[in-house]
């Protein structure tokens, strides 16, 4: 049986299992091979338009040792896992969801541009149970039955590379084309860059006659050139770093050029998809996961080290998407998210404003009534009265 099938049997039984949509998206043609989650947007109503932050989450399963938890556009959550074939290239990748994930009972989900009913169908699990399903999902590929594929449209296009190569007019490899390349990536120029990189490789085969012993170390060149002029054109460096390490594990593996065709069409696809296309997606997704952290811990001591550990990011880059992306500092944000958590308990709670300033992280209840007012105009005991409830 192959891969393709074992999966679409795979996905039928997680949903069976779980109530959470299972569908399976080829990283090759980047398009779902089975009915996609209720084929439309829960809060939309229409066909979902977010397929790049899907393809986003099963690029970083690739780097997350096979799978990873990412957040689509309205803040639902997705599960993405690869089968672990051995000596075989990833070209599936499973997505379970949506999945709306709670911290706890008193945290509902809170969006003013949706309804309840939009969300029905949409399971609803806590923490824990996201991380066992995710855990359950990973188990269940691997290891997967071994069987090789075929590459389809990468194929086609590196096959393409490959006459060209093998042509009595192929033209020597031209160093000079390397710098233009590195050019169009940091000027963001998609289109050129894709062009210019299927050129360069093909001009690559013919100057080396095919030899993979002096292919693959000009390979590993080309990728560092383009590493560094991602890194040049504003890419987060740790995570350029992160790839062109795995890239030069992958290369190595390889001993045949049908081998190395079908690696170059996938390492294309993703090299300019995180460079070009993920940057929006994976900062909305890091915002996600930060406030669902922060929330999570919301009535302990939070430092901007810890969660930024949390995200696997640098210190100054989360610093970079915190300002860039919500306009405010951390403690800002985190401050911001408890006035929030005790706003909703002086509304439905008959706590203590001592107990309430506790219970949201605050030490100090006369530090807590001063953010309070900043941010709301308005005292705590105050915000209480006007909102009716019980003292």
């Amino acid at each position: 049986m192959e891969i393709s099938e074992n999966c679409t049997q795979l996905c039928s039984h997680i949903s069976a299992l779980t109530g959470a949509n299972c569908s399976l998206l080829s990283l090759v043609t980047k398009d779902f091979l089975t009915q996609p989650f209720r084929s439309g947007c829960a809060f939309e109503g229409t066909a979902c338009t977010a397929s790049c932050t899907h393809l986003f989450g099963a690029y970083e399963a690739l780097r997350w040792e096979g799978k990873y938890m990412y957040y689509c556009p309205r803040g639902l959550l997705f599960i993405a896992a690869l089968p672990q074939v051995p000596d075989e290239l990833n070209e599936y990748c499973l997505v379970t969801g949506p999945i709306l994930m709670t911290n706890s009972a008193d945290d509902p989900f809170d969006d003013p541009l949706s309804d309840p009913s939009s969300l029905e169908g949409v399971p609803h699990l806590t923490t824990v149970q996201v991380g066992a399903l995710c855990e359950l999902v990973a188990a269940a590929l691997s290891p997967f039955p071994h069987s090789r594929q075929a590459l389809g449209s990468s194929g086609a296009m590196l096959q393409t590379m490959y006459d060209y190569a093998v042509a009595p007019s192929a033209k020597d490899y031209p160093i000079e084309s390397e710098h233009q390349l590195q050019e169009h990536i940091r000027e963001g120029n998609k289109d050129a860059a894709q062009n210019l990189l299927n050129e360069l490789l093909a001009q690559l085969y013919a100057s080396t006659g095919n030899d993979l012993s002096k292919i693959k170390p000009r390979i590993r060149e080309l990728l560092v050139l383009m590493n560094r002029a991602a890194i040049d054109g504003g890419a987060d460096a740790d995570e350029v770093f992160s790839l062109c390490r795995r890239y030069d594990c992958e290369v190595d593996s390889l001993s045949h050029i049908e081998d190395l065709n079908r690696w170059l069409g996938l390492i294309l696809h993703q090299f300019i998809g995180f460079v070009f296309d993920f940057n929006a997606i994976k900062h909305q997704n890091i915002i996600f996961k930060i406030t669902a952290y922060i929330k999570e811990h919301l009535a302990e001591r939070i430092t901007l080290d810890q969660v930024a550990t949390q995200v696997y990011l640098s210190k100054s880059y989360f610093c970079r998407i915190i300002k860039n992306e919500l306009g405010c500092t951390f403690t800002e944000y985190v401050n911001r998210l408890r006035i929030e958590r005790s706003k909703n308990l002086l509304r439905s709670t008959r706590m203590s404003i001592a107990e309430i300033s506790i219970a949201v992280g605050f030490d100090d209840q006369s530090y807590f009534t001063r953010i309070f007012k900043k941010q709301t105009g308005t005292s705590p005991g105050k915000y209480r009265e006007q909102r009716g409830t019980a003292k």
